[in-house]
């Protein structure tokens, strides 16, 4: 199929009835006088005018294909595939897998080296005419000369993020919807299974992956460390283990780098095993197993911040209140003492409740006023509502009756709201909560997540924001606002607090503004790339229709020959160029003749 980059040009064709044109004018029958002397010439007379008539249509033929074919030059003809003469400017877009599982090691080579090689006879089929953008896996498209981009090839590294490949296919597609060109996206990669999604758009596709079985392979799952603080007394991990078998696997389980035990762990079964008394400030947790031929999911480490437990004094007579603060106790979590008052406004820290007389809200909204807290009880709601899900409270509970919580002049933070309206906020040392802990006002007191919330939030309020959260490398969080840096194996990097901070590894990164540490944040490699199996050429034609499918050797080739078109310019400028000199030729022969 023949396609054209410049189709307005096809108006010149109707320049190829010229010729044709000119040809009917000049044809004019001439008077014959029949001499008795000449005619023994009329034979050789017709025999002469119909090779001249025959000249003089191919004249016509040769000057209408020289016309056509300089129109078709110019309007850029093409034909399907990139088969017949070079391939037409086009656009291409390739997408390098060096996520975590290129790390891999096959034969003593890491994958990532492999895919490199195929990248780069990739680009060699690119021309200066082409298009042409890289997309790795940190999903910027990088635009550029084949030269250019093969310089880039050279410094890739194995990243420990994923690279979803549905995504960089549409990214690419939608590079090369835009240039107006056909073009095609050329995928080299692993083809883990777990990186294959569904692509939007339409375009060509070009897959090339490695061929043969993938190594087996084991990582750390997960490693759990519970809630936190822990106490100076210690805590407990529970460590997972992932494996393409069933037999158990040695871990080391290690604390601040020392050598704390080893432990059997059998895949899919967690070891819960007990960490013993830690000094208060942040540890570093780690198990290790035997390096394979996947190094990066062999290690996973979590921070735990180790504080004494708050001292709480709550009101013995609020059942609720009551058992849920003897479980913290007996666990270790919170002690009886006067440091936070739970349920009334002290002097110190504070987690107030309504009053459960209405009239004695304007007597603690004064008080509340006295202590400079920026917020107060306004109306009563009685409406039923569910609490939002947030960082604090995960579950949607459902709330029959709260007080309207209203903001005052000052600061402070809205931690949990229902129906968007704030109902568990901070002010400073006292948090304040729009429902009684009682199932006549909500159903928290009855669920699972009771416990845990009442923990976390004396937590906050006696030892401050806890700042320990658990991402995904390449995962963002929005940074305290008082954040000057991130340490991360004895290398501080500067940056500016209230900012949004991507993890760029795994590993655990301590958060600090000046000499103070504000927390801890533990990134893991995605689990998903533990999985080492390799999606079957089925598999990537179900999800992206029409794809090619090819190896690292002969995948390269096939660049320009699934999407791109082969360019005709220069055939249809070589046949203009010989129609120009057959028509020399035979109108030098035709005047010879007249």
């Amino acid at each position: 199929m023949i396609s054209f980059t410049l189709p307005w040009a096809l108006l010149g064709l109707a320049a190829a009835a010229l010729p044709l044109l000119l040809h009917l004018v000049r044809r004019h029958e001439v008077p014959e006088v029949l001499f008795p002397a000449v005619r023994y010439l009329e034979d050789a007379r017709r025999e002469q005018s119909r090779r001249l008539r025959f000249r003089e249509w191919l004249l016509l033929l040769v000057r209408t294909l020289l016309i056509v074919a300089l129109v078709l030059a110019a309007a850029g003809a093409t034909v399907r595939r990139g088969t017949f003469g070079p391939h037409a400017p086009s656009a291409l877009v390739l997408v390098v897998d060096n996520d975590a599982g290129s790390g891999v090691v096959i034969d003593g080579e890491p994958v990532l080296a492999l895919l490199v090689r195929a990248a780069v006879q990739v680009l060699g089929r690119a021309t200066l005419s082409d298009r042409v953008w890289l997309i790795a896996a940190d999903g910027v498209a990088r635009a550029g000369t084949a030269v250019e981009l093969r310089r880039h090839l050279a410094e890739l590294r194995t990243e420990p993020l994923r690279l979803d490949l549905g995504h960089a296919i549409a990214a690419g597609r939608d590079l090369v919807h835009g240039t107006r060109r056909s073009g095609e996206v050329v995928v080299v990669s692993m083809l883990q299974r777990s990186a294959l999604s569904a692509a939007r758009g339409e375009g060509d596709v070009l897959v090339v992956r490695p061929t043969g079985t993938p190594p087996a392979n084991r990582g750390v799952a997960t490693l759990n460390a519970g809630l936190q603080p822990w106490s100076p007394a210690g805590g407990r991990v529970a460590i997972t283990i992932v494996s393409s078998d069933t037999v158990p696997v040695p871990a080391t389980l290690s604390v601040g780098g020392r050598t704390l035990r080893d432990v059997l762990v059998t895949p899919g079964t967690p070891s819960v095993q007990r960490i013993g008394p830690q000094s208060p400030g942040w540890i570093v947790i780690t198990a290790t197993l035997p390096p394979d031929e996947f190094r990066l999911d062999d290690a996973r480490s979590v921070a735990v911040r180790v504080a004494p437990p708050a001292l709480v004094q709550w009101d013995s007579t609020d059942h609720y209140i009551d058992a849920a603060a003897r479980v913290l106790a007996a666990d270790g979590r919170i002690r009886g003492g006067s440091g936070v008052r739970l349920g009334t406004l002290g002097s110190g820290a504070s987690v107030v409740l309504p009053p459960d007389d209405p009239a004695r809200v304007g007597a603690l909204n004064r008080s509340l006023a006295a202590r400079g807290i920026s917020w107060r009880f306004g109306e009563a709601m009685t409406a039923p509502e569910q609490i939002d899900s947030g960082a604090v409270l995960p579950t949607r509970e459902a709330v029959s009756k709260r007080y309207r919580l209203e903001h005052t002049d000052g600061g402070g933070e809205v931690l949990a709201t229902v129906g968007g309206a704030p109902w568990l906020v901070q002010s400073g040392a006292v948090l304040l909560l729009g429902s009684r802990l009682d199932p006549a006002w909500t159903a928290l007191p009855l669920s699972a997540s009771f416990v845990p919330f009442l923990d976390a939030t004396l937590t906050r309020i006696a030892h401050g924001d806890l700042i320990a959260p658990d991402l995904v490398a390449g995962e963002s969080l929005r940074l305290p606002d008082r954040a000057s840096a991130v340490i991360h194996d004895g290398l501080r990097t500067a940056v500016a607090g209230g900012s949004r901070w991507t993890a760029p590894a795994a590993g655990v990164f301590h958060l600090v503004a000046g000499t103070d540490t504000l927390g801890a944040i533990s990134v893991r490699l995605d689990p998903r790339e533990s999985d080492l199996s390799r999606a079957t050429d089925r598999d990537v034609r179900a999800l992206w229709p029409g794809a090619t499918v090819a190896g690292l050797r002969d995948g390269p080739a096939l660049t320009f020959a699934a999407g791109g078109r082969g360019d005709l310019r220069g055939a249809l400028l070589l046949l203009a160029l010989c129609c120009a000199l057959t028509e020399t030729v035979l109108t030098g022969r035709v005047r010879k003749r007249n």
